[in-house]
């Protein structure tokens, strides 16, 4: 027993020994090699400083400044007249007149459009006023022996009457036995066949009410047209409309009455929102809106394109962003106070453009405005703020 736990004691020594000699080896040929390689030691470690700098990137971002934000749409269109029509004729007949209905002829308001022939029917109007005449100057005896105070009444209707004007107002009775009589001898019947005939008569005579430009022409002065048959298109001067499209997404922003500015690229026109579409085109699940705009320097063309601005709602505490920062739809990265990156959610409010208007972001947060690949959360970066 005794002898065991002297064999114990001196491996222990024989190793506490070994373990002292290869420690005082290895410093000495630690030092060593440190006096003779020093300087590659240097050299080594400023190249690794290098590296690791080098392998930090740097990373362009915006310090984002929270302010009341006033929101534009924008938005492109196309020029529409507010009155465009196609007029046909209500009558048959040989088209007559010394104006034209070309393409491209201009009219003012109240300008005889075109007019089909009417003699015959102005001769049957005439020969019938003849016999209404006839027909009221025999009675007119009758009417002064039973109603004398309303004889003057009818002689002057009667006096008024005339083959080139249209017929007057029939005279009111002012009795059930004088409104018995005049209907009994049939004077009632005959004038509101004489109307009839004269609002026919209109028909033959198409008349403007409104300036416009003919859009369009079916024939030509001269030519036969039956009723129903379309003659000419017109567009009415002045009052335009622009059809715009919007996102489903910034519907709720517009407002009816919402101020719209339109370019051509030249010329500049303001107009406002008059109508707002209620479904959803299916082909680019957009939505109309309609702008009013006014072409007082008659420089607007029926079908031209106009780039819009929209203006809507104004946006507290919110800022812009560059559409290039986000990515998955509503994230963007941010640099953190350890300059490391972060993926935020954001909250879009509205697009303008190249930008989008974002509602909650702190202030003076460092977004990063560029597209960044293959880089993750927590990464080291060197934000320059621009």
């Amino acid at each position: 027993m005794k002898i065991r736990k002297l064999l114990i004691i001196m491996v222990s020594i024989f190793i506490l020994i070994m373990f002292g000699l290869v420690s005082y080896v290895s410093y000495d040929m630690g030092i060593s090699y440190g006096e003779k390689n020093a300087e590659e030691i240097r050299l080594s470690r400023s190249t690794d400083s290098l590296v690791h700098e080098e392998m930090i990137k740097s990373v362009s971002v915006i310090k984002v400044n929270n302010s009341d934000l006033q929101s534009e749409i924008s938005s492109s269109g196309r020029v529409v007249s507010l009155n465009n029509i196609n007029i046909s004729s209500e009558v048959s007949g040989k088209l007559e007149g010394n104006f034209s209905i070309k393409k491209g002829t201009k009219f003012r308001k109240g300008d005889v459009l075109f007019r089909v022939k009417n003699t015959d029917i102005k001769l049957l109007t005439d020969a019938k006023k003849s016999n209404f005449m006839n027909l009221l100057s025999s009675n007119l005896a009758d009417i002064k022996l039973d109603f004398p105070e309303e004889y003057t009444k009818w002689d002057e209707f009667f006096n008024s009457i005339a083959f080139n004007s249209p017929i007057g107002d029939f005279p009111e009775t002012s009795t059930s036995k004088e409104k018995n009589f005049i209907i009994s001898r049939g004077i009632m019947s005959e004038y509101l066949s004489i109307k009839a005939d004269e609002e026919k008569l209109k028909k033959y005579t198409i008349r403007s009410t409104f300036d416009g430009v003919i859009s369009r022409s079916y024939t030509d002065i001269g030519s036969n047209v039956n009723m129903g048959s379309p003659v000419i298109d017109v567009i009415r001067n002045g009052n335009m409309e622009v059809e715009l499209t919007v996102n489903t997404s910034e519907i709720d922003f517009i407002k009816l009455g919402s101020k719209v500015t339109l370019t051509d690229g030249s010329h500049t026109f303001d107009g406002s929102i008059i109508r707002k579409g209620n479904f959803v085109n299916e082909n680019t699940q957009n939505i109309s809106v309609f702008v009013s705009i006014s072409d007082d320097m008659d420089i607007l063309y029926d079908g031209m394109y106009l780039d819009a601005k929209i203006s809507t709602i104004t946006i507290n505490n919110a800022c812009k962003i560059p559409r290039i920062s986000i990515f998955l739809g509503n994230k963007v990265f941010i640099v953190n106070t350890e300059n490391k990156l972060e993926t935020i959610n954001i909250n879009i409010v509205s697009n303008q453009g190249n930008n989008v208007i974002v509602d909650n972001i702190i202030n003076n947060t460092m977004v990063v405005n560029e597209s960044l690949i293959n880089i993750k959360d927590g990464t080291i970066v060197n934000p320059i703020v621009k």
